[in-house]
């Protein structure tokens, strides 16, 4: 199953003070930021217990795209590809990563209305 993608809008927002925000926000929610594949990604968890979570958060120049997804097992501690957050397979994990997924883009979003209250109509 593929990543989880959510891709949301915005204009006229400072990137630099948003992605101070989502670091603050996912490092108290117990993530750290990894390279994995070339990308930076926040990660929870070590795959002991529960398949390791990861979320990605890209800022493009009119939005901001939210991906997630667990590494899939192939025996404890053996990780051979990745599971979205939807379908039965995995699904207690996959149920942990969507909660904090929803958690994360009500937090963009709040700081997406915030920043959009802040900025003054265009004439």
């Amino acid at each position: 199953m593929a990543r989880y993608s959510n891709n949301i809008p915005f204009t006229n927002i400072d990137n630099a003070f948003v992605a101070a925000e989502i670091a603050k926000f996912m490092t108290n929610e117990g993530f750290k930021s990894i390279n994995y594949k070339g990308q930076q990604v926040w990660k929870k968890g070590s795959g002991i217990i529960t398949a390791p979570q990861y979320l990605s958060i890209t800022f493009t120049p009119n939005s901001i795209l939210v991906e997630a997804f667990i590494k899939q097992a192939l025996l404890p501690g053996v990780y051979v590809g990745e599971m979205g957050i939807t379908g039965f397979y995995g699904a207690m994990p996959k149920q942990l990563l969507a909660g904090r997924v929803r958690s994360v883009e009500n937090y963009l979003y709040s700081i997406l209305q915030q920043q959009q209250a802040q900025v003054p109509p265009q004439v």
